[in-house]
């Protein structure tokens, strides 16, 4: 009977053990990073005010002329939001608007998401945020996390940090004076990829 070589079953061991690390590694992600920004909208409620678009893609304002692409992801005017589907525009896009909290919120939901419709918004307005309107500025509320299926089909959260009255310059003002512009100040984490992993 042959004598069988521990120095050969080693190899096989090691080799083993690093495909089973490997397929965890993949099915655990290491988790996304956040990014903060800054979004200045119209602080009027006409609907003859402009809107201001925003790409999580790039964490930027996208121009108005992209509003009839999917290079946009949401889009402000006061306190209402659009998304980038329905009769808003021509993407993928979607929202729902969760209780929770942000760092743990480590998947975006499979179904559920909302697309514009006339009369009916997929983020419905009042349901974020305490509007004073002594000094005309607005306290969002604590827990609620965007979920948006972006223009391209991809998944981003959001919470909104603050929201700051100001002048068309963005200097903060106060009572008596009334703003002109609302400057949005959130903090979102976006999936290029594709899943719905953060």
């Amino acid at each position: 009977m042959k004598r069988f070589s521990f120095s050969i079953l080693l190899p096989v061991l090691v080799l083993a053990a690093g495909v089973t690390s490997c397929k965890k590694d993949k099915s655990d992600p290491d988790p996304l990073e956040s990014m903060t920004a800054s979004v200045s909208v119209s602080a009027s409620p006409s609907p003859m005010a402009p809107y201001t678009y925003f790409s999580f893609q790039t964490g930027a304002e996208v121009a108005g002329s992209e509003a009839n692409t999917d290079s946009w992801d949401f889009a402000l005017r006061f306190t209402t939001f659009l998304v980038n589907g329905g009769v808003s525009g021509p993407g993928m896009g979607g929202a729902q608007l969760l209780d929770g909290v942000f760092d743990e919120l480590t998947e975006a939901p499979e179904s559920g998401y909302r697309v514009d419709a006339a009369g009916d918004l997929a983020i419905q307005d009042g349901t974020w945020y305490d509007y004073n309107p002594v000094t005309h500025s607005f306290a969002p509320k604590a827990g609620k996390i965007f979920v948006f299926r972006t223009g391209k089909g991809q998944y981003a959260k959001m919470e909104i940090l603050s929201v700051e009255p100001t002048d068309d310059s963005g200097t903060v003002v106060t009572p008596p004076t009334l703003p002109t512009k609302f400057r949005y100040n959130v903090r979102f984490v976006f999936q290029p990829d594709g899943s719905r992993n953060f």
